[in-house]
């Protein structure tokens, strides 16, 4: 296997775990917003009672490392793309 098949096959695995942390995201995000709608079950009336602010910054958070996660596979498909 020469050098460029070897960078090519580290790459691959490098997207793939790249791919599957931002389906672990999707999935986080999801349960997040499950968790905030049981927490407003408990209080409907004043929910900011019981949400925690943090919970709001984390769902923040979450999204833009999605938002990088695709930034950085769309970089590294255009590499591969271009060996």
């Amino acid at each position: 296997m020469s050098a460029l098949e070897e960078l090519a096959q580290a790459l691959g695995v490098v997207e793939q775990h790249l791919t599957d942390a931002g389906a672990h995201l999707g999935t986080t995000r999801t349960s997040l917003g499950e968790a905030e709608k049981a927490l407003v079950k408990l209080d409907p009336e004043h929910p900011e009672t019981v949400v925690p602010p943090s919970l709001h910054r984390a769902d923040d958070q979450i999204e833009r490392a999605q938002d990088m996660i695709e930034q950085v596979l769309t970089t590294l498909r255009d590499f591969l793309t271009r060996l």
